[in-house]
């Protein structure tokens, strides 16, 4: 499937004014934003780029033969916006993807996650947010990551099946901090609330040793990790 001929094509969202006006396109359309970036989500920075790039054309169209309006424009170019910064985002697969074709890998044989990364064991779920944002693929016998580093540069990595150690998916619990209901939180909720109830908090990490003694974390919501897990069993 050509991804950036399908970002192109879903670029043109906008011109679906001629046919759907006002809130009804809001909602229509942000569905599909939403379905799109889904389905374009760890292709790379270039089919990103290229659905902004044409929501910005296509509103540029509906704009010269006036079935648009200024609310949808501004909406239209923050949608865009954020593509963009998506796309930024996924130049980190990029980077992998050209590594591992560098090292005479074919990158459609590789599955890919966005996770967070970080060197040696996660102890606290206070460490988690200092973990650094990464992509880590995963074929039959291999995985690999990428994570650009504070100073700028990308370490990147391939690890065979034979040279893990170990793997470990664990949890990670802390003790909640009391918190006093503000005003604000009736209007800006804060996600704290979600667990006022619990007198612990809990997630998961995932650990990876290789043989040479290298010992890094990943951490995302545990539904993914299970799923990477899952094919590290079947390694």
């Amino acid at each position: 499937m050509n991804y950036s001929i399908l970002a192109i094509l879903f670029g043109l969202t906008p011109l679906l004014q001629y046919f759907i006006k006002g809130w009804a396109f809001f909602g229509v359309s942000l569905i599909l934003f939403i379905i799109f970036y889904r389905i374009l989500k760890l292709q790379g920075k270039q089919v990103f780029s290229f659905l902004a790039g044409t929501i910005i054309a296509a509103e540029a169209i509906a704009l010269l033969f006036g079935f648009t309006n200024l609310f949808i424009l501004a909406y239209l170019i923050t949608v865009a916006i954020i593509f963009l910064v998506a796309a930024n985002d996924e130049k980190k697969i990029d980077i992998l993807k050209e590594y591992l074709s560098e090292s005479g890998e074919n990158e459609k044989d590789w599955n890919f996650y966005h996770l967070f990364f970080g060197r040696g064991e996660v102890s606290s779920i206070e460490e988690i947010g200092k973990l650094l944002g990464s992509i880590l693929g995963i074929k039959d016998g291999k995985i690999a990551f990428s994570v650009q580093m504070p100073n700028g540069d990308y370490y990147k990595r391939i690890i065979n099946k034979s040279d893990i150690k170990s793997y470990n998916l664990y949890d990670i619990k802390s003790n909640q901090e009391l918190y006093y209901v503000k005003i604000r939180d009736l209007f800006m909720p804060n996600r704290r609330l979600r667990t006022l109830h619990k007198p612990h908090l809990e997630t998961f990490c995932l650990t990876i040793e290789t043989i040479d003694g290298e010992v890094v974390s990943f951490y995302e919501e545990p539904d993914v990790l299970q799923k990477i897990v899952k094919q590290l069993d079947e390694l």
